[in-house]
């Protein structure tokens, strides 16, 4: 028999004929190839789900001659790579909590690795028996891939592998992670336990426990190398080719300014260790906050804003036109107002407005921003200003006094206006002082306020919490039941429900403050520790700014 060596025509018609069938086999495959949701944890009653917000990374692709006559690519999808039946039979005694990296490979810019991490079976010491929230991992896993160059972190966003050993208190559990790389460079892993056993969720006045984070094991050789691609969208070099960012929710790195190919003045102003926050799919132009001013005049002239004091800070940065701690000599010569700065402003004087307020109406102009003294028609915006309500609550907990409900149950557009977009910030107080189940039924009474007050034509800005981690809470008056990970569900819950409430009829943006903390270097994010209040430093705050400005006016 005689072997015809196939020619490159040969092989393009074969390709040809095969892209026409590929439409095909698209619109016949399965079109749910989800996994199945995880059970439920008995002992707990019943909440919505929680799932991240950002949206999941496209799959890989490969092209067609790839797939034809390459090598088949290997497979790095968690929900592909079986896990070693052994990694369940693990015990603390013997082994330690470990990291592997299945089907480990260079990769490419944009491709994904999967992540694992095993916890062996230990049994409890404690006497009280913590609970998680359904759907959510008995363990509270902290765990970076670092760039050796570049020092860009990325923090794993850990799930409980697809098996009923996983909702077990006293047994072996595995997690895992689909983590997209987009940034060239060598990652090595580093991570600890936080809490074991649930006790990262003190829900329902259970009192926090100390924070002792535990080691675990990641082995000297374990890195990725993800290969540079000068064509990848997501290169420094093309950066400045990004439309610009219209949502205020984009994923992002730090990246520091020397390391930036173009003009630091060109990307958002950098914090104290000259990293500055760069998106991955969009790019964020500085904006002026007298620039700012004149656009909210003219496309958000009326306003209305619930928060608590990171709000506050937020809006002294805009009341003084960004002039609020910027002066760094002054910050750091001066006590009170490094302090102020750093950490906690309520006590210093601040003449635009009176912090202590519950309630302020705010003018704001290119010449700044100042605090109406004398009731007015308050719909009845004056040219060139934008007005804002301003409403301190702390959170939906008991601690408001009054309640938080009182002035929603008075009116508020009938009182203040009907505005063209509201804020709402929630989660500090929240996950500090309310249980899920209370802060659920509190939430469901707000949802019933926002549908009354605000009709479609109000977009909602949603501002998540701080991000918080590092330490726990044990103040011998008022405890707190802070822990990063009740503080991301608390901030998922929050997002979820507003999108399914009014997802399909109002424009809601989602003010991702937290994701932009957690993306720094490790020793950064533990500097906060020093700050009982958690507030951002002002040089953050200013980049929160930003990402909120650009999102309503840099279009």
């Amino acid at each position: 028999m005689t072997f015809i060596r196939p020619t490159k025509l040969m092989l393009a018609l074969a390709a040809l004929v095969l892209l026409g069938f590929i439409p095909i086999l698209h619109f016949l495959r399965p079109t749910s190839m989800q996994r199945p949701a995880e059970p439920a944890h008995a002992d707990y009653p019943e909440l919505p789900q929680i799932v991240h917000h950002h949206p999941p990374p496209p799959p890989q692709q490969w092209s067609l001659l790839d797939k034809l006559f390459g090598s088949p690519p290997a497979q790095t999808s968690c929900s592909t790579i079986p896990i070693p039946e052994n990694y369940w039979e693990t015990k603390d005694a013997f082994t330690p909590a470990f990291v592997s990296i299945p089907n480990n490979r260079a990769i490419k810019v944009g491709e994904s690795v999967c992540v694992r991490v095993v916890v062996p079976a230990k049994p409890s010491r404690s006497e009280v028996l913590y609970t998680p929230f359904p759907n959510t991992p008995w363990d509270s896993i902290m765990i970076d891939l670092i760039g050796t160059t570049t020092n860009i972190s990325i923090p794993i966003q850990l799930r409980m592998a697809n098996d009923i050993r996983n909702t077990w208190r006293d047994h072996t559990h595995v997690y895992e992670a689909d983590v997209r790389l987009r940034d060239p460079d060598e990652y090595r892993l580093t991570g600890y336990i936080e809490f074991r056993d649930a006790q990262w969720n003190p829900d329902g006045g259970l009192q926090p426990i100390d924070y002792n984070p535990e080691p675990i094991y990641v082995p000297e050789t374990l890195s990725v190398v993800v290969h540079d691609d000068v064509f990848s969208p997501y290169s420094l070099s093309r950066y400045l080719e990004l439309p610009l960012c219209s949502e205020p929710d984009s994923e992002g790195r730090w990246v520091h300014v020397d390391q930036l190919p173009f003009s630091p003045e060109l990307v958002l102003p950098a914090e104290n260790h000259n990293l500055t926050w760069l998106p991955y799919n969009c790019r964020l132009q500085p904006i002026r906050y007298q620039d700012f001013a004149t656009c909210l005049s003219t496309t958000y002239p009326l306003m209305h804003w619930y928060g608590d004091s990171n709000i506050r800070r937020s809006l002294k940065k805009i009341t003084t036109m960004g002039e609020w701690c910027s002066n760094s000599t002054n910050i750091y010569s001066n006590g009170t107002e490094t302090r102020s700065c750093l950490c906690e402003d309520y006590s210093t004087p601040f003449k635009p407005f009176d912090a202590r307020y519950r309630e302020l109406i705010l003018d704001l102009d290119q010449n700044g921003g100042h605090a109406l003294e004398k009731p007015t028609d308050y719909s009845n915006v004056p040219a060139g200003t934008a007005r804002m309500y301003l409403h301190k609550w702390e959170g939906l907990s008991y601690r408001n006094k009054p309640e938080w409900k009182t002035e929603f149950k008075k009116g508020i557009t009938s009182r203040y206006g009907r505005p063209q977009m509201a804020l709402i910030s929630l989660t500090n107080w929240d996950a500090a002082f309310s249980s899920r189940t209370a802060f659920a039924v509190e939430l469901s009474q707000l949802l019933e306020f926002v549908e009354k007050e605000y009709p479609p034509t109000t977009q909602l800005y949603i501002r998540t919490g701080q991000y918080y981690c590092c330490r726990s809470d044990k103040s011998p008056k008022t405890p707190r039941s802070y822990s990063r990970l009740r503080n991301a569900y608390f901030n998922q819950y929050v997002v979820d429900t507003f999108m399914e409430r009014f997802g399909s009829t109002h424009q809601i943006h989602i003010w991702d403050v937290s994701s932009i903390s957690e993306r720094l270097p490790h020793y950064i994010r533990k500097e906060n520790v020093k700050c009982p209040a958690n507030h951002a430093r002002a040089e953050v705050v200013e980049i929160e700014n930003q990402v909120l400005m650009n999102a309503m006016c840099g279009r």
